[in-house]
């Protein structure tokens, strides 16, 4: 379930932060640093220590009995306080075995490590459904659901019987398995075709589990699923399909032409990490406020990882360590120019979330300002002419593609029974993957394989389109009027919307859902890309 933090303690912290949200999301422990000083920490300070199972269940059953036997409502607030710190140390210390897993994938310990944590951040996820479940029962339960502190009606959804017993705990800890099997196998990848047929059985395999889960969940897909439970999305999968088409219907043959011209045959150059580097800091001083002091952060701190090597995980990521209350930005560096690009994308989340204290607006929202950034870096990172005609190429890229990959994600997840095998999943990807335009390039069908999101974050690729599509207005808007983007962009970086569409609304952005809005995305790329 959504983790919902109490608005009533922070509503001191909307006047410090100019946020003008009513119910100011952020973690504890940023709304904590507004009143005793911000103490940034160095990733080098930072200590792993294992969760321990029984303390944290012992805080839980501490804050279960608080909430129905509380004598008053203060005493059921610190509690709650006591048990989101100790659920915040779970999430922190899971994120550090991550970073450094993913520095080094053949380092057994992490590797444990990182397989232990996974499992503990279920045991958290449970105990955050169990803690509301008490406080739904708790005599102080309209007192909570004021407007200081959850909201109205914010426990009616856990009311009734948890779906959290032995047999779900059971499916998400046979997932997790899986997904540490494709991390080993991830490491081991020199030569995608000596690994593929093993990469595609797990994803047949992960496929017929996730489907368990969704059902055992009271679904009726798994897309519905994963778009309510872990992204909490403010449109359907089926609003999402029809956009995926009209990408498709409108922006597929410019795709082709694009291929067609040769202009992927060229040559865009080379850049180090510490070039990259360096572009995102021409970047952030040139956006200045917000953007410049969070670029000082991660670099004073060493809140980032950009060094090349083979043991590292082939990908990049930001995620924010809430007991700190600091991001940390990740990055395996390609060696081409467009690392530049990667770099301010990851740039982007580092950005939303320090300005907020973790973003809580969802994925959706969080990939306008990954994207954003990147469209920002165009205006006032000084690029090259070759940088910025990749980046726009790479918009419609990202338009066809992961529309591509979303269609093929949503669809794949309805192959059930006989239909459920390697030769069918490779079937259907050839055959949406041709509707893309995706044939033009050399393949065989099995390269879904090399896509990670599809093992490690169900589901998550479909934001990329969504959010590609309010990131580019903030392009636009730029070319149209220099400075508007960026006052958008920086206006909206403390966002608190609840979802995609609440954040659009508020930042005064088209909604790519909205009739004729890909088609008017293609007219301006096709004049772009002339």
């Amino acid at each position: 379930m959504k983790k919902r933090w109490i608005a009533g303690l922070a509503a001191l912290a909307l006047l410090l932060t100019g946020c003008d949200a009513v119910d100011f999301a952020g973690f504890w422990n940023g709304i904590r640093s507004l009143f005793v000083g911000r103490q940034a920490v160095d990733f080098s300070e930072m200590t792993y220590t294992r969760p321990d199972p029984e303390e944290f269940q012992a805080t839980l059953d501490q804050s279960c009995q608080v909430a129905a036997q509380g004598t008053d409502l203060s005493q059921v607030l610190d509690q709650i306080w006591t048990f989101y710190d100790a659920y915040d140390w779970v999430l922190t210390m899971s994120y550090l075995t991550e970073i450094h897993y993913c520095t080094d994938l053949t380092d057994p310990y992490w590797q444990e490590e990182h397989d232990y944590c996974m499992d503990m951040r279920n045991q958290a996820s449970e105990a955050l459904d169990t803690l509301y479940r008490a406080l739904a029962a708790s005599p102080h339960r309209e007192e909570l659901e004021s407007d200081d502190y959850f909201g109205d009606g914010f426990f009616d959804s856990y009311e009734g019987e948890s779906v959290w017993d032995d047999t779900f705990r059971d499916l998400m800890v046979q997932e997790n398995q899986l997904m540490s099997q494709y991390y080993t196998l991830s490491s081991q990848v020199q030569d995608f075709d000596q690994y593929a047929d093993q990469l595609q059985e797990l994803f047949v395999d992960l496929v017929g589990l996730r489907q368990q889960i969704a059902a055992y969940a009271g679904y009726d897909s798994y897309p519905e699923f994963a778009y309510d439970w872990y992204f909490y999305r403010d449109y359907t999968p089926e609003q999402a399909t029809d956009l995926l088409q009209q990408v498709q219907q409108e922006l597929t043959p410019l795709y082709c032409q694009l291929i067609d011209s040769g202009f992927w045959d060229q040559e865009f150059g080379s850049a180090t990490p510490a070039q990259a580097l360096s572009y995102i800091r021409d970047t952030a001083n040139a956006m200045g406020g917000t953007v410049e002091a969070s670029f000082e952060l991660m670099e004073q701190y060493h809140l980032y990882n950009i060094d090349a090597s083979p043991n590292k995980y082939n990908g990049s990521f930001e995620v924010f360590l809430p007991s700190y209350g600091e991001p940390f930005l990740f990055l395996n560096p390609s060696g081409s120019s467009y690392d530049r690009l990667s770099l301010a994308h990851e740039f982007g989340h580092f950005c939303n979330d320090n300005a907020t204290y973790g973003n809580v607006s969802g994925t959706d929202v969080a990939e306008v300002f990954s994207q954003g950034m990147e469209y920002l870096s165009l205006c006032y990172g000084n690029p090259t002419e070759l940088l910025t005609q990749l980046k726009l190429a790479n918009c419609l890229d990202t338009y066809v593609e992961q529309s591509a990959y979303a269609a093929f994600e949503h669809q794949v997840y309805s192959l059930t029974g006989d239909n459920l095998t390697v030769e069918h999943v490779q079937a259907l990807f050839q055959e949406v993957a041709t509707q893309y335009g995706l044939d033009l390039w050399q393949f065989g069908g099995s390269e879904y394989a090399t896509v990670p999101h599809f093992f490690t974050e169900p589901m998550y690729i479909v934001s990329y389109v969504v959010s590609n599509d309010a990131a580019f207005q903030l392009y636009q808007m730029e070319q149209e009027e220099p400075g508007s983007g960026l006052a958008v962009y920086m206006d909206c970086l403390e966002t608190s919307a609840d979802g995609f569409m609440a954040f659009v609304e508020e930042a005064g952005l088209e909604s790519p859902f909205a009739p004729g809005q890909i088609k008017a995305v293609a007219d301006t790329l096709e004049q772009v890309l002339a």
